[in-house]
């Protein structure tokens, strides 16, 4: 099966797919999705010179794309493995990479944001929203869990970040305080 043959299955037919065996390939549209989901926001971040041009700098937003996504699908699969939802994480972190292949559409959102008719900032979280509701649907068909419990498996890997990221502010913020007192 190719990539395209793979992802046409899984928009026409998602329930079947999901819900069948491992099919061959599913591991190649995974690695194209992450691929080109990585090659879009890195041209929505050069649209705004957030990160340098050439390749380099690319394969270094792809590796990022790959590290945070491989700690989201361990992160998940270990609440879901502690919760007695049986899956599999290697399939998981491929159809994470199918799913990576929404940030293509920040694209034609960053164009629309250079022409000043949508904030960078909009667009991106719109992308964002799109993801994690995809993530969370593709977590409930792949484990047979409630909408419920596959919003918080795909939550909480997000919640821990942003409360590491919060106290480690709260940290600085104290440091500067006694610092300059």
């Amino acid at each position: 099966m190719t990539v395209i043959s793979i992802l046409s299955d899984l928009v026409e037919e998602p329930r079947r797919f999901l819900e069948g065996g491992d099919a061959p390939g599913t591991g190649k549209a995974g690695l194209a999705g992450f691929l080109f989901g990585a090659l879009g926001l890195f041209a929505f971040l050069r649209l705004f010179s957030a990160v340098p041009p050439g390749l380099y700098s690319f394969l270094n937003v792809l590796i990022a794309v790959l590290g945070i996504n491989f700690a989201l699908a361990a992160a998940m699969h270990l609440f879901l493995g502690m919760t007695g939802c049986a899956g599999s994480a290697p399939r998981l972190f491929s159809m994470l990479g199918v799913t990576e292949l929404l940030w293509c559409a920040l694209i034609p959102l960053g164009f629309l944001a250079r022409l000043e008719l949508l904030s960078p900032v909009a667009a991106f979280v719109l992308c964002l929203a799109g993801l994690l509701s995809a993530r969370t649907l593709l977590v409930r068909r792949l484990y047979s869990v409630s909408l419920n419990k596959a919003a918080l498996a795909v939550g909480l890997p997000y919640a821990a970040v942003l409360a590491g990221a919060f106290t480690l502010l709260l940290y600085a913020l104290v440091c500067l305080v006694w610092l300059f007192a």
